[in-house]
């Protein structure tokens, strides 16, 4: 079992390199991973504008349910476990976000959580094309996280499942509670 464990932590770290790596040796994935990394989240966010905008109020409402039962396992996790992230695990490996605004926790990956719920809570209440796009820019911020050095790739993957279960179980919440906002 050890073995096991090892061998995945070997993977996990193998990949965050590879994307690390591609992040600081060309111009282009520099400016593309700093970018999703800093800002991704806020066009997440800024969807629910447009949610508001067309007047989708129950899908705004799954959306932010799905982000708080996230943050409910996001802190029991947190209480229970936390998770050096690799610049401070690694000497080696330099954080190109501002370290004094991120908490030493790296597992799950919040911005990933967030992102994924809205996109799965989008997609599901029916906007197909907002909800793909939004699926397209939680990987971008995903990927970026870990090439800017701030989580391993394991991290972000518990994110994207945190987000897309959350993301499932507020909609059928909303769901089931809209039959009743009808009556």
């Amino acid at each position: 079992m050890i073995s096991v464990i090892n061998t995945i932590r070997h993977h996990d770290y193998g990949l965050f390199l590879d994307l690390y790596r591609l992040n600081h040796s060309n111009y282009f994935w520099s400016e593309f991973f700093y970018f999703f990394a800093r800002y991704g989240i806020l066009i997440v966010i800024l969807s629910m504008v447009y949610l508001i905008w067309n007047k989708r109020i129950n899908a705004l409402i799954c959306t932010l349910f799905a982000a708080f039962f996230a943050s409910v396992v996001d802190v029991l996790i947190y209480l229970t476990w936390n998770r050096p992230r690799p610049f401070i695990t690694h000497a080696d490996i330099t954080a190109t976000i501002d370290r004094m605004r991120i908490d030493a926790s790296s597992f799950p990956s919040s911005h990933t959580y967030v992102a994924f719920a809205f996109a799965t809570s989008v997609y599901l209440y029916g906007h197909k094309k907002l909800g793909t796009a939004l699926y397209v820019i939680a990987i971008c911020i995903a990927l970026s996280r870990i090439a800017n050095g701030l989580h391993y790739p394991s991290d972000v993957l518990g994110g994207a499942l945190l987000g897309v279960a959350s993301g499932i179980i507020a909609y059928i919440i909303v769901q089931k509670s809209e039959k009743n906002w009808n009556q």
